[in-house]
């Protein structure tokens, strides 16, 4: 018999995901979005959506189209752009 007290695998949906999955107009199609951040303190992932809708996951020091990418927290990322400008881009809010 299976243990109620462990989570399930696979099945339905989290709510707070279908809920927001299913949202028009919450993303800018027409540029790039963070739409996340993940990993350890020290091995901090940024994932973007990019305008072809491909998903392109990065992490500090890496070069990309758009800028390298200088620090990533959980608040967001900094990215250097060949302007030597910096940008700070946090995360779309979730709800």
């Amino acid at each position: 018999m299976a243990d109620a007290t462990t989570a399930p695998v696979g099945g339905a949906t989290n709510e707070i995901v279908s809920t927001n999955a299913t949202k028009t107009g919450e993303l800018p199609l027409d540029r790039v979005s963070l739409i996340g951040i993940m990993g350890k303190p020290a091995e901090k992932k940024a994932l973007f959506r990019m305008t072809r809708g491909d998903i392109l996951t990065v992490t500090r020091g890496e070069k990309t189209n758009f800028g390298t990418i200088s620090e990533i927290t959980d608040a967001g990322v900094v990215i250097l752009r060949n302007t030597g400008n910096s940008v700070f881009v946090p995360p779309v809010p979730l709800g």
